[in-house]
């Protein structure tokens, strides 16, 4: 955030320094200016790259010794292919690019390329070219572990033992500076004679929604009678370390040519495929070569094959540790783009087949359980800790043995939370109640609710769509204990809270302040109501469980999302624009009525007349300031995107 608007600074400073009267040349003067140092910037990190020494660093000296494979950059080709139905067939390529790291090999080559490293941690002179960080993978923001922590609690958590699988070999696509976007992330497993015997998938969608997939093997075809080849040793340096450190990469040995596995397809990954159906995958061993090639086949629930996705090397692999300088500059330079290309290919296509109009272009539903959601908004961010707290209370209040497992939006937080009654149990274990948010978009329709039972019922119930006719908010494992919940704990708080219902009085603007009040007459104004809802009640309960500070969060977060949906489309990025215009102008009238006020004053005259701050320039600077700070990064940028709470 700070560099951002160091940044800006920068750019504005240079266009009002540039020339007073700043018109649209000078402004794409210092853009090209911008341009040109940012490619210079790229063009040494990229000499940085290619030509400081390959030599391995690993941070820890005792780092895990043996690993499966090496690290390796895999150039190659992803094609798509529609088979069904026939109005709409189509095939399409691009290129592009991936990594490969064993799982357990942790450092750095040269400035090449961060495996499994904490970005935070690393200096300016340790940034690589690429980098494969940890936080982005499996459970994305739990940057505190690594690849192999992150693995063994995945599997553990399905249910699985990681010692099943000793062996792992990932293949991603790399974090190219601050860019990385993905639609497929492969974890091969082995077993601990080294056969490929399982494997992970991480695929995303284009809202930044995921599912984690674990599945099994089976051997598919010839088989492959060759020996494993013998270990090869790497002579690694470890940072702070004089001694250097001995890795040894073991070969796979794999007895088969191909393998095949199937999945369910419960991830809505296409805005021409429904949810439902399974995949089929058939690959090789990646290590068998090493070689890059696997086919998707998206089934439907009666077998007939609707797309293949084939994605395959298109040439040999680099290994970074023995290829050339030259090698590395030439591979670098023809590849790197290829990841940030990808996006704008695949919505170029999409755009296509879509204006063709023989494929129907399906809405997005929710996730199922266990996958991750889209990104939070800033809005569904704040809104979030009411809705726990509540839940909390629930638990408190509940007259019989009862646990609480709250799973939040996987965008923002993998941990379950549990609340336990206070009855303690006549036998174990307690009966539990898993509570699972599967949208961020359901921390602002629970504030609309007037009361517990109308809001769960409403949230957990199906809103079909036409991809998914069992998307909802909200999953709950035992809908009969939470009915006995809601009659006992949730009347309790009812009453209560219908108890301590009161018309917005001058006590409570008094106590919360003038600011707060209007806030809440405003809110039940745009509902069209004259009762707050369930939520409201609850935050505004005198028990001091909530600060001025973040009641007048929540209500200026409720606000926000109640203004969306008076728009043609539910949009809080349109709102967040519409609040951006507002305070710029807002800015614009100050500094008119400044320069009104003291235009004889010479601190006013130089500002406007020297510094060239003019009243519009003023209100374009400031809102430029407020998109960088409160719309870049925090709400989608492509207008496409927007609906459905976004």
């Amino acid at each position: 955030m700070l560099f951002k608007n160091l940044v800006y600074l920068v750019f504005v400073a240079t266009c009002l320094i540039s020339k007073t009267d700043t018109g649209l040349q000078e402004i794409l003067g210092c853009l090209v200016f911008l341009v040109v140092a940012c490619i210079l910037f790229l063009f040494i990190r990229l000499v940085m790259a290619a030509l400081s020494t390959q030599r391995l660093i690993v941070h820890n000296p005792r780092v895990k010794p043996e690993f499966l494979g090496r690290p390796l950059l895999f150039p190659a080709r992803l094609s798509h292919a529609r088979r069904f139905p026939v109005v709409e067939r189509y095939n399409y390529w691009y290129d592009y690019f991936m990594v490969g790291v064993p799982v357990g090999f942790r450092g750095r080559i040269g400035n090449l390329i961060s495996i499994d490293n904490h970005p935070t941690l690393e200096s300016f002179r340790e940034k690589c070219w690429f980098t494969i960080d940890p936080a982005r993978y499996l459970e994305p923001g739990s940057s505190d572990q690594t690849l192999e922590e992150k693995l063994h609690i995945f599997l553990k958590n399905l249910g699985e033992n990681p010692k099943e699988f000793p062996y792992a070999y990932m293949l991603s696509v790399p974090q190219f500076l601050w860019w990385q976007k993905f639609v497929v992330t492969y974890w091969y497993l082995y077993s601990p004679a080294r056969e490929l015997t399982a494997m992970i998938m991480e695929v995303n969608n284009s809202f930044y929604e995921r599912r984690n997939i674990f599945f099994r093997l089976s051997e598919d075809g010839m088989f492959v009678d060759e020996p494993p080849h013998p270990p090869s040793t790497i002579i690694a340096s470890a940072k702070g370390v004089s001694d250097s450190v001995s890795l040894h990469s073991l070969s796979s040995a794999s007895q088969r040519k191909y393998y095949k596995g199937y999945y369910d397809k419960e991830f809505f990954s296409s805005p021409f495929e429904k949810v439902g159906g399974y995949i089929l995958l058939k690959t090789v061993d990646i290590l068998k070569g090493p070689s890059l090639q696997s086919t998707l086949s998206s089934n439907d629930p009666d077998g007939q094959v609707k797309v293949t996705s084939r994605l395959a090397s298109w040439g040999d692999p680099v290994d970074p540790l023995t290829a050339s300088g030259w090698t590395i500059a030439r591979f670098i330079a023809r590849w790197t783009h290829v990841g940030v290309m990808s996006t704008p290919r695949i919505v170029k296509e999409a755009l296509r087949i879509r204006f063709r109009g023989n494929l129907k272009y399906l809405e997005r539903p929710e996730v199922h359980p266990g996958s991750n959601s889209r990104k939070e908004t800033n809005v569904e961010r704040s809104l979030e800790p009411f809705f726990r707290e509540y839940l909390s209370q629930l638990a408190a209040n509940c007259t019989f043995p009862l646990c609480i497992q709250y799973i939040p939006s996987r965008s923002r937080n993998f941990d379950r939370l549990t609340f336990n009654s206070p009855i303690p149990p006549a036998s174990h274990p307690r009966p539990v109640l898993e509570i699972e948010s599967l949208t961020p978009r359901f921390y602002t329709s629970i504030t609309e609710h007037p009361d517990a039972k109308t809001a769960f019922a409403r949230e957990t119930a199906v809103r079909p769509t036409n991809s998914d006719p069992n998307s909802r908010y909200l999953s709950v494992s035992d809908s009969s204990l939470l009915d006995e919940l809601l009659a006992t704990s949730g009347s309790s708080i009812e009453a209560s809270l219908n108890k301590a219902s009161k018309p917005i009085s001058k006590e409570q603007t008094d106590h919360d302040g003038i600011a707060t009040a209007i806030l809440r007459r405003i809110i039940l104004k745009v509902r069209g109501s004259s009762r707050e809802s369930l939520i409201d009640r609850f935050v505004f309960q005198d028990h001091g469980r909530f600060s001025p500070a973040q009641r007048r969060t929540y209500l200026i977060s409720v606000l926000h999302y109640e203004l969306s949906l008076r728009l043609p489309i539910e949009s809080q990025a349109m709102v967040m624009l519409g609040f951006i215009t507002a305070r710029a102008m807002i800015v614009g009238g100050l500094l008119d009525a400044f320069y009104s006020l003291w235009a004889r004053e010479g601190l006013a005259n130089w500002v406007r007349d020297e510094a060239g701050i003019t009243p519009v320039k003023g209100a374009l600077a400031f809102a430029g300031w407020d998109m960088i700070n409160n719309f870049i990064g925090h709400f989608y940028v492509n207008p496409f995107a927007w609906g459905a709470g976004l």
